[in-house]
Formats: C-alpha cells, sequence, structure tokens
C-alpha cells in the first residue's frame, strides 16, 4: 500500500476476529449464538478463498499512513505562501448575505 501522506510504500499489521456459523441453505439460524455471522452452504461448495479475500479488504485502513513520526511529507508539496503581487478579491456571495438582512427585498 502507498502512504497517503508521503507516498512512499508502507507496511501495516492487519488484524480480524471473524466468527462464523456454518449452515445449510434454508436451516433455522434461530440457534446461532450472538455475535456469529451466519454463512448458509446450499450444494455448491463454499469459498472459502473468497471468503478471506473479503475479509482482508475489509480489514484494510481507509486510509493508510505512516505513524506520524516516521512520515515526511514529499519535497515540492509545501503549501504555496500567497505573494505580494496576488491581488485580494471579494466574495461574490456577500451581496446575497445583504440580501438576507435587508428585509424589504
Amino acid at each position: 500500500m502507498v502512504c497517503q501522506r508521503c507516498l512512499e510504500l508502507v507496511t501495516l499489521p492487519i488484524h480480524s476476529e471473524c466468527d462464523y456459523a456454518v449452515v445449510r441453505e434454508g436451516a433455522n439460524t434461530q440457534s446461532v449464538p450472538k455475535g456469529y455471522d451466519v454463512l448458509e452452504v446450499g450444494e455448491d461448495p463454499l469459498d472459502l478463498l473468497g471468503l478471506v479475500e473479503d475479509e482482508l479488504l475489509l480489514a484494510l485502513p481507509i486510509v493508510p499512513l505512516h505513524d506520524p513520526k516516521d512520515c515526511q511529507q514529499p519535497v515540492g508539496l509545501d503549501e504555496p505562501e500567497p505573494s505580494e503581487d496576488e491581488v485580494t478579491r471579494s466574495n461574490p456571495f456577500s451581496v446575497l448575505a445583504q440580501l438576507k438582512r435587508d428585509p424589504n427585498v
């Protein structure tokens, strides 16, 4: 995975605990203990590889990042400072704020 802060490769530990109860398709699932996910198995064999792949994808972080003390922002991605030549513009929506205050409009 690529760290979204420094754009370098990051290795993160994956930890996932899954509790499944495998039952026949159409069987009563009322007796399955709480905390277990029900896997209904019909005549087709259980796709264990697909199940493990799905659990690994769910265990991945949404945004992979290094630890902040280990991560450096790439060179050249610093925030540009405003130059003296830039003209400050007024907010185009400030007219709407004036209309909102004036009850006669």
